[in-house]
């Protein structure tokens, strides 16, 4: 009885300890990614910034699903990876932010969310535009206040803007 209890606990150290190992691995790829970004930040290369970004998403991504799948077999792993998930998704949320700030154009095409400071308005064809001098925002009225402004970023000509804008 004592011998298939021992062996039992060791395989289940095993297990655990795999399935612990690949969660860490994950998270040092997430580490290593994040880590390059940092250079690229300081050298103004918003691209290498945005790919970091996309490639820590995945990643992350990944560890979410591996913890979900096989992360309970160890439940203070599983919550400890459940909660670096969710702070990696926020400095994910923040390097897109800081991206979108610096070169908004990398997000053609996608749909974007952002608190937009206007510095001046007009109107266009009966419709009010407000702009920063880089992108340009559709609204109902406008506002000398920030504006959460949500979209799809579209260029036209060298001017951005955020098509379908649901501001607030």
């Amino acid at each position: 009885m004592i011998k298939k209890t021992v062996k039992a606990i060791l395989a289940y150290i095993a297990v655990a300890s795999l399935v612990t190992l690949s969660l860490f691995m994950l998270e040092e790829a997430f580490q290593t990614t994040m880590f390059g970004t940092w250079p690229a930040q300081d050298a103004k290369r918003w691209d290498l910034v945005y790919n970091g970004a996309n490639l820590m998403e995945k990643i992350n991504n990944t560890m979410i699903s591996v913890n979900n799948w096989c992360g309970w077999i160890q439940p203070l792993a599983f919550v400890a990876y459940r909660a670096y998930a969710d702070g990696a998704d926020y400095y994910i949320q923040g390097l897109r932010a800081k991206v979108l700030a610096h070169q908004p154009e990398l997000f053609i095409g996608q749909h974007v969310e952002f608190q937009f400071f206007p510095n001046s308005a007009q109107k266009l064809d009966g419709k009010w535009v407000v702009t920063n001098g880089r992108v340009h925002v559709e609204v109902e009225k406008p506002l000398k206040t920030a504006l959460r402004a949500s979209g799809v970023l579209s260029a036209q000509g060298e001017k951005l803007w955020v098509l379908q804008s649901d501001t607030k």
